[in-house]
């Protein structure tokens, strides 16, 4: 294997890497019923243990990067899917609470191995004018991963122990490593070496860095408010069946592949044409905002009325693709403001902050679920802070114009 391998299979490997995770991660949102009922939680209670994941997730993220840029990008992502397919196991064998907690504590750890470094990988292999373009390709696999494990985990949770769902979900991970170690090339070392000109402490003293991720942190919170309370969400508007209702939620991730692949065109050609790429992130959130909206109207409107399903699985598919669409843009931006040798600590912090948005969505929306008696509040609450980030996205570059201001180069600016 050589740094010659066709950047094309390197994303298809990446998306097969993150879907293997992505199963591990999204089997307890789908699982979550039964796990309720054993250990006997509340909404809030449950929305703490999803949260547990992300507590330690982002966490990594920094860390990660700097792992990466000290052992190399490449150890760095195949280490990550090796600790997931141990915490999966891990998680199967959770006989108490504390020790589920820790389980998914240590599915946080592993995972959050993977975005500081394969994200440098892809900008290290892809050429420059596709590479919001890749970015958003190879970043498909949360998506496709989302609807996956929804469904084979209440699927499967329909007919085994949910223990026995996450034993098994510990072997696809395992194909993961075989083809990151066979196929997927470490960056130039060159990438990778230290610029005195560039302390990373120029990271967080620049001001699109900081609008970026605290925007970022919005879709985010979105994303995993639908992911952990998506099959909930359809229990609340009157399908009853867990099987049915994790399949339902499990359509959000449908939609990612094409979010992220129509955003990365979009975003590419735009700036072609001298447009910042921030314009499709802002108009992607403005959708968001209309979809979540849609969502919270619908299980007001309609409660547990003939039709409710379906209308609430049109507006979870929406709100799905406006939100993916935010992340191919917002990566090849990122990419662009910083040089490569502090490219994985920029990401690994910028992905800190944006999952401060995971770490609360689930237990505040259990929370607002358990004070007010329904989901709708959580999915307004979510569409304003969408508003929020809009004007954030908007103050990028030059703040509230469409064009950008003139080449970022990829040595960064101050």
């Amino acid at each position: 294997m050589t740094a010659s391998t066709p950047y094309g299979l390197i994303w298809a490997i990446i998306v097969y890497a993150w879907i293997a995770n992505y199963l591990i991660r999204m089997a307890l949102s789908a699982l979550l019923p039964p796990i309720m009922t054993e250990f006997g939680l509340t909404y809030a209670q449950a929305g703490l243990l999803s949260a547990t994941f992300f507590y330690a997730y982002t966490g990594m993220q920094l860390p990660a990067g700097v792992l990466g840029d000290r052992w190399g990008r490449k150890r760095m992502v195949l280490a990550g899917v090796l600790l997931s397919a141990g915490a999966s196991i891990f998680t199967g064998l959770a006989g108490t609470l504390a020790v589920l907690f820790a389980a998914r504590l240590a599915t946080g750890l592993s995972q959050g191995l993977l975005f500081s470094n394969d994200r440098v990988i892809i900008a290290a292999t892809t050429p420059r004018a596709r590479i919001a373009l890749g970015q958003g390709i190879s970043f498909s696999g949360p998506g496709l991963g989302t609807t996956l494990g929804l469904v084979l985990a209440g699927a499967l949770g329909a007919l085994l122990p949910w223990r026995d769902v996450f034993l098994l979900f510990s072997v696809p991970p395992l194909l993961a490593a075989w083809l990151l170690w066979r196929f997927v090339p470490e960056p130039p070392h060159a990438t990778a070496a230290p610029d005195p000109a560039w302390p990373f402490r120029r990271v967080l003293r620049t001001r699109d860095f900081w609008l970026l991720a605290v925007s970022g942190m919005v879709p985010i919170y979105v994303q995993f408010l639908l992911a952990t309370w998506g099959p909930a969400l359809f229990v609340e508007a009157g399908v009853d069946d867990l099987a049915r209702s994790a399949s339902l939620a499990s359509l959000q991730g449908l939609t990612a592949p094409l979010g992220l692949l129509v955003s990365g065109l979009v975003a590419d050609r735009l700036h072609a044409r001298g447009y910042h790429r921030k314009v499709v992130i802002a108009l992607a959130l403005v959708g968001s905002v209309v979809a979540v909206l849609a969502m919270g109207l619908v299980i007001q409107g309609h409660g547990q009325r003939h039709g409710a399903a379906g209308l609430l699985t049109l507006a979870l598919l929406a709100t799905s693709f406006f939100i993916w669409c935010c992340w191919g843009p917002a990566y090849a931006i990122l990419g662009d403001l910083f040089p490569a040798a502090i490219l994985g600590r920029a990401f690994g912090a910028f992905n800190t902050i944006c999952f401060l948005g995971a770490v609360a969505s689930p237990y505040v929306t259990g929370w607002l679920r358990d004070l007010s008696g329904s989901f709708v509040a959580g999915l307004h609450g979510a569409a304003a802070l969408s508003v929020l980030a809009v004007v954030g996205m908007m103050a990028l570059d030059r703040p509230f114009r469409l064009r950008a201001g003139g080449a970022v180069a990829a040595a960064g600016r101050p």
